[in-house]
């Protein structure tokens, strides 16, 4: 038919939510060690010190999508995105999540 439509999506905000007043988004890019990570993680725990600053934050590690290897040792498959990524979201109490993503050609991580 090739009809148009106006659908766009049926998304909505998961309850409970809050709404806040800023976020902050920082960009680092090059070629970053696992020890510069884990500071980083550390650093950014520290938002937790005070009460208003944050309730989560979440730190995201994304390789190269050219990269030779993607985890430890194995060798990196790419074929369209490059997929090769980790993400924490961590809670004012410490608790995370830990999500890790590779392309269809790689082995899972550890």
């Amino acid at each position: 038919d090739n009809k148009s439509s106006s659908f766009l999506s049926t998304y909505c905000c998961p309850q409970p939510n809050t709404v806040v007043e800023k976020a902050f988004l920082c960009t680092i890019t090059g070629f970053i060690i696992p020890e510069k990570i884990i500071q980083l993680l550390e650093q950014l725990c520290c938002y937790f010190g005070e009460p208003k600053l944050a309730y989560w934050l979440t730190l995201t590690v994304h390789g190269f999508a050219d990269s030779p290897v993607s985890w430890r040792e194995s060798e990196h498959g790419f074929h369209k995105g490059g997929e090769n990524l980790y993400n924490f979201v961590i809670f004012r109490n410490l608790d995370y999540w830990l999500q890790m993503a590779v392309g269809t050609n790689d082995d899972c991580p550890p």
